[in-house]
C-alpha cells in the first residue's frame, strides 16, 4: 500500500497522521480510492508535510485506472429516417438530447481540412511528415490545451479558412434548418480538437457546454471527426436524456475546458450512447447535454475533430461566442489569408441579443488550484511511466 510505511525516509514525522494513514488504506483496500483521496487531501494540503504529498501524488498516480470513466456505450439512434420530418427530428433531439446522423458531410471537405490541419502538426514536428502525414501519427509528448507548445499550433490551425467556411456547408445548414428553424446560423466561434493518443487523463470529461457557451439553452453543437473515429479512438459518447437536468455544477478537470460536470444520483441511471463514427457523420446536441470524449486507446494516431455552435436569430448568445477560440487573435489575424471575403463578419448581418456572461455558471470549487496541481503532478508521472514501459517492451 501506498500509506503503509507511517515513518518517512527523510526525516519527515508523519506518526501523527497515522489514523489517517490506516483510515486511508482501509479505504483503498476496500477499492474506494475516491474517498482515500479525499481523506489524504485533508491531511496533506493542511499539513504542508511534504512526505504526506508525495504519498497523495502516489495515490492519484495508482488510482488513474480505477477513477477513470468506466463506460460502455450502447449504440446511438441513427436519426437519418427522420431527416425531412422537422417535427420527428425535433421531438427526438429533445427527449434524447441528440441526433446522430450518417454520411451527411462530404468527404472531401472534410479530407481537405485534415490535410491542411495534418501539415501544420506535421511540421511542428507532432506527427509523422511523409506517406503517413494524413494518419496523424504522433512523436511527441501530448500538447494539453492552454499550454505554449499547444498554442504554436492552434494559434496557426484557427486561421484556416477551410474549418470556418465548413460550419457553412449547406447540406449542414440546411439539417440544422430542419433540427432548429430556417433562421438558423453558426456562432463564429469555430473549434478545434487536437487529441493526442496514450493520454486517457486528457480526454475531455463529461460535461455540458453551457456553462461555456451560456446565451440559449437551446444552442446547438454539431460535433464532427475528421475522420473515421471508433469507440476505442475516442469518439464522443452522450449521456442520453441529460438535456432534462438542468446546469450541473462543475469541479476541475485536466480535459479540454478544465471542467467536468458534477452528475446528481437522479442521473445516474441514464444510458450512455456511443458510435464507431466514419467520415462524414454528424453529432448533434444541444447545450444541456452531458457528453464526454472516450478515451483514445490507439497509441500512436490523434484524434482530429472540429465542433461548431448553431443557434435562431433572436435568441441570446454572449459576447465570447462572437470571439476566435481562446481569444488570441482578431478576426483581421485570422481574415489576413483568407481567398474570399463572404464570410467574413457574416455575423454581423444577424438578428441576436447579446446578454452577459455569468461568471458564477462557470465557477470552480475554491479548491481548483490544489487539485489543478495534484491532477498535473499525476498526469505528468503517469505519461512518463506508461513511456518509459512502452520504450523498455520496444527495446527487448
Amino acid at each position: 500500500m501506498i500509506t503503509e510505511k507511517h515513518t518517512a525516509s527523510d526525516g519527515a514525522d508523519i506518526e501523527p497522521y497515522r489514523k489517517v494513514l490506516d483510515e486511508v488504506d482501509r479505504l483503498i483496500e476496500a477499492g474506494d480510492y475516491e474517498a482515500g483521496i479525499a481523506a489524504m487531501q485533508k491531511v496533506a494540503r493542511s499539513s504542508g508535510n511534504e512526505e504526506l504529498m508525495r504519498r497523495l501524488i502516489e495515490l492519484r498516480v495508482e488510482a488513474i485506472p480505477s477513477l477513470a470513466d468506466k463506460i460502455h456505450p450502447e449504440p446511438m439512434f441513427e436519426a437519418n429516417s427522420l431527416l425531412d420530418n422537422t417535427v420527428g427530428l425535433r421531438q427526438r433531439l429533445a427527449q434524447d438530447g441528440y441526433l446522430f446522423l450518417r454520411n451527411i458531410l462530404p468527404a472531401e471537405r472534410l479530407l481537405e481540412l485534415r490535410d491542411q490541419i495534418t501539415q501544420i502538426l506535421a511540421e511542428l514536428k507532432w506527427i509523422k511528415l511523409g506517406s503517413e502525414r494524413m494518419q496523424a501519427r504522433a512523436i511527441c509528448r501530448p500538447r494539453r490545451e492552454g499550454q505554449p507548445k499547444f498554442f504554436q499550433a492552434h494559434d496557426r490551425i484557427v486561421k484556416l479558412e477551410a474549418l470556418h467556411s465548413l460550419a457553412h456547408e449547406h447540406t449542414l445548414i440546411d439539417v440544422m434548418r430542419q433540427v432548429l428553424g430556417d433562421s438558423v446560423f453558426p456562432h463564429p466561434l469555430s473549434i478545434v480538437r487536437l487529441i493526442f493518443p496514450d493520454s486517457p487523463e486528457l480526454a475531455t470529461p463529461p460535461h455540458q457546454d453551457f456553462p461555456n457557451n451560456q446565451g440559449t439553452p437551446n444552442l446547438t453543437a454539431a460535433w464532427i471527426p475528421l475522420a473515421d473515429c471508433d469507440i476505442k479512438e475516442g469518439s464522443l459518447a452522450v449521456l442520453e436524456g441529460s438535456n432534462q437536468f438542468g446546469v450541473l455544477p462543475l469541479k476541475f478537470h485536466l480535459g479540454a475546458g478544465n471542467r467536468r460536470a458534477v452528475l446528481s444520483e437522479s442521473m445516474r441511471s441514464l444510458r450512455w450512447v456511443g458510435a464507431d463514427f466514419k467520415l462524414g457523420d454528424v453529432l448533434l446536441f444541444p447545450s444541456h447535454t452531458v457528453h464526454k470524449a472516450m478515451e483514445n486507446h490507439n497509441t500512436e494516431t490523434m484524434r482530429l475533430s472540429v465542433d461548431f455552435r448553431y443557434q435562431l436569430e433572436g435568441e441570446a448568445l454572449t459576447k465570447g461566442c462572437l470571439q476566435p477560440h481562446f481569444q488570441r487573435l482578431s478576426w483581421e489575424d485570422i481574415y489576413s489569408d483568407w481567398q474570399s471575403d463572404e464570410l467574413k463578419y457574416y455575423w454581423r448581418k444577424k438578428h441576436y441579443v447579446e446578454v452577459p456572461w455569468n461568471e458564477d455558471l462557470h465557477r470552480l470549487p475554491d479548491d481548483h488550484v490544489d487539485e489543478a496541481y495534484e491532477q498535473t503532478l499525476a498526469y505528468n508521472i503517469a505519461l512518463t511511466r506508461r513511456q518509459q514501459k512502452r520504450t523498455g517492451r520496444d527495446q527487448d
